[in-house]
């Protein structure tokens, strides 16, 4: 066996094990809560040494984002079957939203933590580890729409993939931030003001 394929392997086990224990620190953090689920809980059910979690992930909150991407990597697999080569942004964000809307809330608790974990590390990566599979498939609406004369096309289709996707953020933190609110209408004003701007509507007095 080459190095080549030693490596490989030994990446793919360890992979492996990176699921394996976001998965059971998962179902743990939904059934007890996050607050109260600790490292030394997430190594025992995951049954593994407490160092050795340490080494894979240095913090919980690292734990749950690995879970958190996990589970939006299975959603986006499920949706991008739908998704045609000619797909506009107006047609396929707003029910890809809607599907981000259902997760959320129900999963709202787990959301501050985990946000303050991707914005820890914001200077590292323009996006966290778990949104490139959602701008991915924002710029390649966005580009569909471009080719039709929809969406301005002097700006690339992945810097205003980037452009929405903080839109998207700042309306998940504003519902995160005010509880009355709905996130379906908070998105669907993010895909608004993204499409037509924040120019006066012509209905406007």
């Amino acid at each position: 066996m080459s190095a080549t394929d030693t490596t490989g392997r030994r990446a793919r086990k360890r992979q492996s094990i990176l699921e394996r224990v976001a998965s059971l620190a998962g179902d743990l953090f939904q059934r007890d809560g996050y607050e109260s689920v600790t490292m030394e809980q997430i190594a025992q059910v995951a049954d593994i040494a407490r160092g050795t979690l340490y080494n894979h992930f240095p913090t919980k909150e690292a734990v749950l984002a690995s879970w958190i991407h996990q589970e939006l990597a299975r959603d986006l697999q499920g949706f991008a079957l739908g998704i045609t080569a000619h797909t506009e942004f107006a047609d396929g964000v707003p029910p890809l939203l809607d599907l981000s809307a259902q997760w959320c809330t129900a999963h709202r608790e787990l959301l501050p933590p985990y946000l303050k974990f991707c914005f820890a590390g914001i200077q590292a990566s323009t996006t966290d580890g778990g949104a490139d599979g959602l701008v991915a498939l924002y710029t390649q609406m966005i580009r569909n729409s471009q080719h039709v004369g929809k969406i301005r096309a002097d700006l690339g289709a992945a810097h205003l993939a980037t452009l929405f996707h903080h839109l998207y953020l700042g309306a998940l933190m504003r519902w995160l931030a005010l509880p009355n609110l709905e996130l379906r209408r908070e998105f669907a004003l993010a895909i608004d003001v993204f499409l037509q701007g924040s120019a006066r509507a012509p209905n406007e007095e």
